[in-house]
């Protein structure tokens, strides 16, 4: 079920809404909490939380071995830490975990062709996994993308779509051709945050299923931290946990819109 966060309506999750009548964003959601029971210990990376996940048969998604990165202990500032290596998963980025959520998720409510807008690792991850599941990706980048990504972006074989102008021309040209199509951004998708959630649900599980004190999260969209929100949120109603960690969403000085 997708329940919007502005009006408060729900609605079928086979509908492919991406976005609230009402303007609202809209979320999916869980029909059950994520236990540590529910880990499916026979598979690796994110699919062990394949039970809180939107898809109606996880078992034949389409995957680049996505998740499973390593949780590495260190020092920062004279402060004990661990490091979540998420630059290792298949196109270098942790919106691995949410593309390869969102894009199953569409595959299985069959859409067949898409539009994304990203500055870079998102139009990446998507054109990677619409490559995968057989599904046309055409992305819009801002103009000034890094060519690096734009190369990223092709070799899988997605439409590039360059727009001048400012971050949000961009969404707004990729929102206006999508009307002919299905707009799959990942910043309003009620799916590819709860792929994200699975770095969450893993670090829980490489710490031994304890919680962390406080996390640090780079902020842009915000999907990392909807993402550990979601994940243990899930985990402290199905009474796994009885608190929440600190979080902590950093964004540049000169960037930071949600500061």
């Amino acid at each position: 079920m997708l329940h919007c966060f502005q009006c408060g309506k729900t609605f079928d999750d086979a509908s492919l809404l991406w976005r609230c009548p009402c303007g609202g964003v809209l979320d999916w959601t869980v029909p059950e909490s994520f236990k540590r029971s529910s880990i499916r210990t026979e598979e690796t990376g994110m699919w062990r939380y394949a039970a809180s996940l939107p898809l109606d048969s996880p078992d034949s998604r389409v995957s680049m071995g996505e998740g499973g990165t390593p949780l590495i202990p260190g020092d920062w500032n004279g402060l004990s830490v661990f490091w979540k290596l998420d630059f290792l998963c298949p196109t270098g980025s942790y919106k691995d975990r949410g593309m390869a959520c969102l894009v199953n998720r569409l595959r299985e409510l069959g859409v067949r062709e898409l539009i994304e807008d990203s500055s870079g690792n998102a139009g990446s991850s998507m054109a990677a996994y619409c490559a995968l599941a057989g599904i046309g990706c055409k992305v819009y980048v801002p103009g000034y993308t890094s060519e690096g990504k734009c190369v990223q972006i092709l070799s899988y074989s997605g439409e590039l779509v360059r727009i001048p102008g400012t971050r949000e021309d961009t969404s707004r040209a990729a929102e206006k051709a999508a009307s002919e199509t299905y707009y799959a951004s990942h910043n309003w998708s009620p799916y590819f945050a709860h792929g994200v959630k699975t770095f969450a649900f893993e670090v829980w599980e490489q710490l031994g299923f304890q919680l962390p004190d406080a996390v640090l999260l780079p902020a842009g969209q915000g999907s990392l931290v909807l993402g550990w929100a979601h994940a243990f949120e899930e985990l402290r109603a199905s009474g796994e946990i009885d608190r929440l960690p600190r979080i902590y969403a950093l964004q540049p000085e000169n960037c930071a819109p949600l500061a």
